[in-house]
């Protein structure tokens, strides 16, 4: 049974999601701002990444994160900006349990 690229691609961005989630709390909690613009929140981000990313494949992960954790991340456009909202009172240790079940569940239902 073979999977058709597309699914491939969405598994290999889930599988980066619970780094990539740490990561972007940091930046948050870095900033000391309630909203950070899109443009933004991926520099940073690309700069604190273990590996290669470039921004626009950043701005996929992080909308893929918010589909995915809609409760934790949500993106508001505002003007001809994007702004990413976290939802502070949620624990992280949650988000990862919810991207870890979603991951298993994607890689069974392929």
């Amino acid at each position: 049974m073979t999977r058709n690229p597309n699914q491939e691609e969405r598994l290999m961005m889930m599988s980066r999601l619970g780094e990539l989630a740490r990561i972007l709390r940091n930046v948050f909690v870095a900033e000391k701002k309630p909203a950070l613009i899109m443009e933004v929140a991926c520099n940073r981000m690309v700069a604190s990444y273990r590996s290669a990313l470039s921004t626009g494949e950043m701005e996929k992960h992080i909308r893929l994160l918010a589909e995915v954790a809609a409760d934790w991340l949500t993106i508001h456009p505002i003007r001809k900006d994007f702004y990413l909202k976290l939802n502070k009172n949620m624990e992280l240790s949650i988000v990862l349990d919810k991207l870890s079940r979603r991951l298993r569940e994607e890689e069974e239902r392929l």
